[in-house]
């Protein structure tokens, strides 16, 4: 099989736009249609749906050969995360911190929320929240977005937009390319849950050691 031109055929068979004003307000668009968008952050390609739309978030899933019960990323500014998560001050604190960040967050979901479909069996909501697209995307949507790494189970993760195309094709409704990845891998996870911190996902481009020096010179843990 000749996977370049695999990949060529791809190409010309989805849509693709680059970053700018426009193509954000069309995949803002799309996702309040529940279609999925593929995005770039700071570091890798993401794949992005409406995180209240139970339809998308399947197809998510589907797409990515993730198990119906996995957890998805929330993106949301900080202060939407009371109506969904029971936070305390010093949580409140580390949000402050890291909000915008490329940090994700643990925090502990309310016992009943519209995001139930996203987060699934877990206990708690993942954070995100970054100074990138993801951000000029959210704006332009007005609702809360999933996202989750662009690439399958098993597979690295997408750091250009012919890597995302040469996963998902046309099971992706709109690519948006922002040029090659500035990174490898994607956020760092930390649980703000417990004390002190946990690492619960490390990244090289913003090792645990780097967060928990922040959270010290601000007198948490």
């Amino acid at each position: 099989m000749d996977t370049k031109n695999s990949v060529n055929d791809a190409y010309s068979e989805v849509e693709i736009l680059k970053t700018s004003p426009e193509a954000y307000q069309k995949a803002a668009q799309a996702i309040r249609a529940g279609k999925i968008v593929v995005m770039p952050t700071l570091t890798i390609y993401v794949l992005v749906c409406d995180a209240f739309n139970a339809s998308a978030l399947q197809r998510l899933r589907e797409i990515r050969h993730s198990p119906s019960d996995k957890p998805i990323t929330i993106v949301m500014d900080k202060s939407k995360i009371p109506e969904y998560a029971v936070i305390d001050e010093r949580q409140q604190q580390i949000i402050d911190i890291f909000s915008p960040s490329p940090v994700s967050m643990y925090v502990q979901k309310k016992a009943k929320t519209p995001l139930d479909a996203a987060t699934a069996s877990s206990n708690a909501i993942v954070v995100y929240f970054q100074d990138s697209p993801i951000r000029d995307l959210y704006e332009c949507c007005g609702t809360i977005l999933a996202i989750s790494s662009s690439n399958t189970k098993a597979q690295l993760a997408a750091k250009t937009i012919e890597e995302s195309i040469a996963y998902f094709g046309e099971n992706v409704d709109l690519y948006i390319d922002g040029g090659p990845a500035q990174g490898d891998n994607a956020s760092p996870h930390i649980d703000i849950r417990v004390c002190p911190v946990e690492s619960r996902r490390e990244a090289t481009h913003f090792p645990f050691e780097k967060i928990k020096a922040i959270l010290n010179e601000h007198g948490l843990e």
